[in-house]
């Protein structure tokens, strides 16, 4: 099993309901890719990554469909093995990393001590 990414979705069922950010790791597995949702440990695949994430759709579909009919809504949520977190979390932080890297190089051409010393810094929630 080879890591391939860690997406953070939102899976919508029409107007009825928008879930929260939903954990996924994307996985090599032999000659498919997985997609795993963390939070409901259930998962999918495909043969590439766009593929497994959609029937990984279909999947969290059914199975809220059927803590719904079976009256498990408080159970529900039922996280993943640490072992799958702790990929997500170094395959983002190494995705967080890079983005930053490239930001900073590319505010190299004007980001100097004498422009910014004196901006007041602006924190906006993601």
């Amino acid at each position: 099993m080879k890591g391939l990414s860690a997406k953070r979705i939102q899976i919508s069922l029409g107007d009825i309901w928008k879930s929260p950010n939903l954990h996924v790791l994307l996985t090599q597995e032999e000659k498919v890719v997985v997609a795993r949702c963390l939070d409901f440990t259930v998962s999918s695949h495909g043969e590439n990554e766009k593929e497994a994430i959609q029937s990984l759709g279909e999947v969290i579909k059914e199975y809220l469909l059927t803590a719904i009919e079976e009256n498990a809504m408080d159970v529900v949520y039922d996280p993943a093995q640490n072992k799958y977190w702790r990929m997500f979390n170094e395959i983002e932080a190494k995705s967080a990393l890079g983005s930053l890297k490239r930001s900073i190089n590319k505010s190299l051409k004007v980001l100097t001590f004498n422009n910014v010393k004196e901006v007041k810094p602006e924190i906006h929630y993601a």
